[in-house]
């Protein structure tokens, strides 16, 4: 991978972001980028069903005041199991579909390709893995489907897979952006805490 997963452009690699589109590949880059985060792809292990985790009880209320948007990749509810899980991953958002100029104008929801690397992510995630375990499967897709989708952040509760032993480091340095719910309400809080700022009167039961 030497290109942008944003907009397609090479990169000088060890840069702090790409220079065409300033999407960040370091964590400090944020502060002086040009683009937001918006798109944030959820990951199995982030399905909330029944409201325990308070960061991710903390997106989802930014995303019910539309400072967020969470999506979840189609193959996420062949992973589920339970009435409880499966309602909540299915009131999610799903990725949008690709853009094609013989069927799409322009506006749609519709976006751009990004990369399909299905290989480099899987010599990341699982160098040593051969060959993959189903969930290894399952893990690369819910991130291959991401990065092709143009999602923003893949958020994820399982930091083995897709963040310890340098993962996170890796990915990121190619504009691949992962995090834990944890991390990610606090880089939403640096930079755009003002608006990030809910009234301690949302009624979080309409999330329900």
């Amino acid at each position: 991978m030497s290109e942008c997963v944003k907009c397609g452009k090479a990169f000088i690699r060890d840069a702090a972001a790409c220079d065409m589109c300033s999407w960040p590949l370091t964590r400090g880059a944020w502060s002086s980028s040009k683009c937001r985060i918006f798109r944030v792809t959820l990951d199995t292990s982030c399905v909330n069903a029944k409201g325990r985790n308070p960061d991710l009880n903390t997106l989802e209320r930014w995303a019910a005041a539309g400072h967020l948007a969470l999506q979840r990749s189609a193959e996420m509810l062949k992973e589920l199991q339970g009435e409880a899980p499966v309602a909540k991953a299915s009131s999610l958002a799903t990725h949008p579909d690709l853009f094609s100029l013989d069927a799409n104008f322009l506006g749609s929801p519709d976006v751009l390709a990004g990369p399909d690397i299905p290989q480099e992510l899987r010599q990341i995630l699982f160098p040593t893995a051969k060959p993959l375990t189903e969930n290894q499967g399952a893990d690369v897709e819910h991130l291959r489907l991401h990065v092709r989708t143009g999602g923003d952040v893949f958020v994820t509760l399982n930091p083995n897979d897709f963040i310890t032993r340098g993962r996170q480091e890796a990915l990121s340095s190619f504009g691949i952006w992962v995090l834990s719910p944890a991390e990610l309400v606090g880089l939403l809080k640096e930079l755009y805490g003002r608006e990030m700022e809910l009234t301690d009167s949302f009624d979080y039961s309409r999330l329900a």
